[in-house]
């Protein structure tokens, strides 16, 4: 308070400064936005230089400065949650346009000039203001310039129907298809409201080698892909408010990849957030219109191996059934087993699942593989009717052995992970079974030798090699 009635107290004995924008920046701005604009305090407070939000249309700047904002603001890649007073009271229309010309002329903004007639309009038009403004309400009435993004050639498609999940879309017509030359998603491109899905495709240009981290979220669901292989995925149908959101990394190399996302709008709500992080980024960069409030993204809590004794998770996962048991394996080698089915159904590579959904946020939603390279190894039940699921047992290592029952007799099927593959042993009791086994792109199953039905006879187990290709 003392340093802003001192500050006050010079603009009166000194009126030549009162045009000199530099000046009264220092004097009352840059003890919060810092000397540089690089907001003070270590980037504590929201920075100036670079940022949108004193470019384009310099409304904006003028209703912040003279009333104040309020609520969180999310500025270059980071959400700031502080108290912008305000400074009409304070500060004549020409000093106001002094301090905002500096602004948005230094650090590398290039934005026009403000005039005291545009400050002294917009004081006059909300006189009566007695509250700060949101973000919210700033931007809708002055929308932030869209900046492009990473992505170049980037296609949208639009398909209409009703889906429960996201469609194959090798199987559909799109009804409209756009060019996208900002590179950015959004499904405003959409003239549906609900019932629809899109299709976004487009080069994704990568500026290092290394490791990338990849956000998604959606309402309802939706799948990234990036050169063929599924990247993360967003399930079912829910909303977008982070409590499904997913993150996933992968290795890239510089350059330019394809980049593919699959979204589908069920009912109500509809929205889409990509985000990444490249090696070494500390904030993300957006691909989407919409963007992840940084108290919405949830840093991911891997469930792994430990002790080098797999782990086992029992909850629901995405792409098998509801009593599904899911076993992650020292050296990223992981299974998911239905008992529904009595069949193993998943199997993948790498992390093993992402806890924070159940374990934070206690969500209902099937929680997808971790991981990459996942294979469906089965869909339905192949066992005759009357077989019941019996539990499973762990030996000494940790590794599982699933029972079940079909009369009178037992099947177990073993599992345990060895040099890079998945080893499975089938072993019955009381009298000879016919096992199916699928046979999916993506693995070789050795010793099975391209049969799709194993003979079982009672004390002679079958053990398979399931590696991937």
């Amino acid at each position: 308070m003392i340093l802003r009635l001192f500050s006050v107290c010079i603009s009166f004995v000194l009126p030549a400064l009162a045009q000199d924008g530099g000046q009264l920046f220092t004097l009352y701005c840059a003890a919060c936005h810092g000397a540089d604009g690089n907001g003070a305090t270590g980037g504590a407070f929201p920075p100036l230089a670079g940022s949108p939000w004193v470019g384009g249309d310099p409304d904006r700047s003028v209703k912040v400065v003279l009333h104040g904002l309020h609520g969180p603001v999310d500025v270059l890649g980071k959400t700031y949650n502080l108290e912008m007073p305000p400074q009409g009271a304070m500060l004549p229309d020409d000093q106001v346009a002094a301090i905002l010309t500096f602004v948005r002329s230094s650090w590398g903004n290039q934005a026009g000039s403000v005039t005291a007639d545009t400050v002294k309009t917009i004081r006059a038009a909300h006189a009566d203001r007695k509250e700060a403004w949101t973000a919210g309400e700033l931007l809708k009435l002055h929308p932030l310039p869209l900046e492009r993004t990473a992505l170049t050639h980037l296609i949208s498609s639009v398909y209409p129907g009703k889906w429960d999940r996201l469609p194959d879309f090798s199987t559909l017509k799109a009804e409209s298809v756009e060019e996208e030359h900002d590179g950015i998603l959004s499904v405003t491109d959409s003239p549906h409201k609900d019932s629809y899905a899109m299709l976004w495709q487009g080069d994704f240009q990568l500026p290092a080698d290394g490791e990338y981290n990849f956000l998604l979220d959606a309402d309802d669901a939706a799948r990234l892909i990036i050169d063929g292989e599924l990247i993360v995925e967003v399930s079912g149908s829910g909303p977008m408010d982070g409590s499904r959101s997913q993150q996933k990394k992968a290795t890239l190399s510089k350059g330019s990849h394809k980049l593919r996302v699959e979204y589908l709008e069920i009912s109500g709500f509809e929205g889409i957030t990509l985000g990444w992080r490249g090696p070494g980024a500390k904030s993300w960069s957006w691909l989407s219109d919409q963007k992840a409030a940084s108290g919405t993204i949830r840093e991911p809590i891997p469930i792994e191996p430990a002790n080098g004794r797999p782990v086992i998770y029992r909850n629901f996962i995405a792409g098998t059934t509801s009593r599904a048991i899911g076993v992650g394996f020292p050296g990223g080698l992981n299974l998911a087993y239905s008992a529904d089915h009595l069949t193993p159904e998943l199997i993948w590579t790498g992390a093993f699942m992402d806890g924070t959904a159940k374990w934070l946020e206690r969500g209902t939603d099937n929680n997808p593989p971790a991981g990459e390279n996942l294979v469906t190894l089965a869909k339905e039940r192949f066992l005759p009717k009357e077989a019941r699921f019996r539990g499973y047992k762990l030996d000494k290592d940790g590794n599982p052995t699933f029972s079940i029952q079909i009369g009178g007799q037992f099947l177990l099927d073993s599992w345990r992970a060895e040099s890079g593959a998945l080893i499975r042993k089938l072993t019955v009791t009381g009298s000879a079974l016919e096992v199916p086994i699928a046979r999916p792109a993506g693995v070789t199953i050795e010793e099975a030798a391209g049969k799709s039905v194993i003979q079982l006879s009672p004390g002679q187990p079958v053990t398979l090699t399931y590696r991937w290709k």
